[in-house]
């Protein structure tokens, strides 16, 4: 609905260990892999965490060097300019 991404995989039930307060918890959490534009990570990040349950949710971005141009070139179209 709010075009912040041209794809998200949603991996659910992940493994993941994670030191929280001085103890390490070992808990069962969903991944997402959301593909955006960098124009808009900061938009994305804002939203998860207004959705997400953790007080400080693991939200990271990384960029995309090169790619295949087709894709390159959906994914621009899948996503409004701000």
């Amino acid at each position: 609905e709010k075009h912040l991404a041209a794809s998200v995989n949603i991996f659910s039930k992940t493994s993941t260990m994670y030191y929280w307060k001085g103890e390490i918890q070992d808990a069962s959490e969903t991944l997402m892999l959301v593909r955006t534009k960098t124009s808009r990570i900061q938009q994305v990040v804002e939203y998860m965490r207004t959705i997400h349950p953790y007080a400080n949710p693991e939200v990271l971005g990384f960029s995309v060097e090169d790619g295949s141009s087709a894709y390159m070139k959906w994914m621009d179209e899948a996503i409004p300019d701000d």
